[in-house]
């Protein structure tokens, strides 16, 4: 049985973002002083007491000067709502119960689940809570916690497994492969995210930045779950300005790290950019696998070589993605983004995969007699022997007589022969030298 819900429900700004950080123990969701930064659905997973249950934070819910995006904001609220077994209904305790609460109010008895009623901001004993008004919305007693600094959440966690559904034995989350869609603002990862998931799971909007937080969305595709990461797109440094934005790119930066393979989302119609090659040296660095995925590609005209001369772009680009597969596609009408996966598959063996250390030196013997190492200062290069260290990316140990002797077009060398020797595509690769 799929693992419980609670929904995180309320107005902007009232601490929705901070207890969602706090109950799954990292730093997943943007807390910021500006209202309505989350815009999303959020998803993470809490523990208690040995109770796992799937937490959501949701944008801000507010009753007037609605917009387009606030909307879509709100449409993203009440799936959250519909999904959730447990609603965390949060107020913010300094300011009392205010009238776009009490709409709330409204609208969560009609919904007929069980609702948590907590007041957040409750940081000293000295803050006066207005209980009285509290009780007018009429979830009863609130509970008073503070969650920026931890006060009444261990009780409130105790209230939320006593209100959780007892419904049988809940599955054990099951480990899924980590794919970190990145790229600059509106190339259409939030879109490839909605078309892969057949829902609309993210908000799409034409004004960049429209993602500000790192969202997680679960997707079973061949009997392999998969997590995918929506991150906010980056723009080039001296063009981000508000610290909200640069918080934004941390976030996707960081989820880039974590991640098993980043998939990077070109615009077709507007080439390989400047800030595309700084993204992708960011993901070779980091040794992740990657897939280049162009998208918008029904967007432009094309006749015979549009494709080969698109990938020659790439590789003339970032010639240190030259193994790196590429795919074009749509996001808007799902030209083959079907075929994305067994590219990420791909990519993500071969960063996983483990060679003997019989195998290597078979290797290295067949690519020196093929190519001997180049002399160093007159006298030669000889190696010993070789093997792998570790994986994610696939990190090899030689053994030589003189490690800084070893040029650098002849380590381009091996690495080149080892991605064809040992079908290594899509992964970066690491050869350490070192004296016998």
């Amino acid at each position: 049985m799929a693992l419980p819900t609670v929904a995180i429900i309320g107005r902007p700004n009232v601490g929705k973002s901070t207890l969602f950080n706090r109950l799954i123990q990292r730093q997943e969701a943007i807390v910021n002083e500006t209202a309505g930064v989350t815009r999303d659905r959020h998803y993470g997973e809490a523990e208690w007491l040995g109770q796992v249950f799937r937490l959501v934070d949701t944008g801000g819910i507010v009753a007037e000067d609605l917009t387009e995006l606030t909307e879509a904001v709100q449409a993203q609220t009440e799936y959250a709502m519909a999904e959730a077994q447990l609603i965390l209904f949060m107020i913010n305790a300094r300011e009392g119960a205010t009238a776009t609460d009490h709409d709330i109010a409204m609208q969560l008895r009609k919904i007929d689940k069980p609702v948590v009623f907590v007041a957040n901001k409750v940081d000293t004993a000295e803050i006066e809570v207005d209980i009285e008004s509290l009780y007018r919305l009429g979830f009863g007693e609130p509970h008073l916690i503070s969650s920026e600094h931890g006060q009444g959440v261990g009780d409130l966690l105790d209230a939320l497994l006593e209100a959780l559904p007892h419904t049988g034995q809940f599955e054990e989350a099951e480990v899924s492969v980590q794919v970190a869609l990145v790229g600059r603002p509106n190339v259409g990862k939030s879109s490839l995210v909605n078309r892969i998931l057949g829902e609309q799971r993210h908000l799409v909007d034409a004004t960049p930045g429209t993602t500000r937080d790192a969202i997680d969305s679960r997707v079973r595709v061949n009997k392999k779950l998969y997590t995918l990461v929506d991150t906010a797109g980056m723009r080039k440094p001296r063009r981000i300005g508000e610290t909200l934005e640069q918080t934004s790119v941390d976030v996707s930066l960081k989820r880039i790290q974590r991640c098993e393979v980043a998939v990077l989302m070109v615009d077709a119609t507007d080439g390989m950019r400047d800030q595309d090659v700084r993204i992708a040296s960011y993901i070779e660095r980091q040794g992740k696998a990657c897939v280049v995925a162009v998208n918008k590609w029904d967007a432009i005209e094309k006749k015979d070589g549009t494709y080969e001369a698109f990938v020659q772009s790439v590789a003339e680009a970032t010639p240190f993605l030259s193994h790196v597969p590429v795919i074009s596609l749509s996001a808007l009408s799902g030209q083959r983004v079907v075929k994305l996966f067994p590219l990420i598959d791909s990519v993500v063996e071969a960063s996983r995969q483990r060679i003997s250390t019989g195998q290597l030196n078979d290797f290295l013997k067949t690519a020196i007699e093929r190519r001997p190492p180049p002399l160093y200062r007159g006298k030669a290069v000889k190696f010993s022997f070789m093997l792998q260290t570790s994986v994610q990316p696939p990190t090899f140990l030689c053994f030589v007589n003189r490690p800084t002797g070893v040029a650098q077009h002849y380590q381009r060398y091996l690495e080149n022969q080892l991605r064809q020797t040992f079908g290594l595509s899509g992964t970066p690769l690491r050869i350490q030298f070192r004296k016998k």
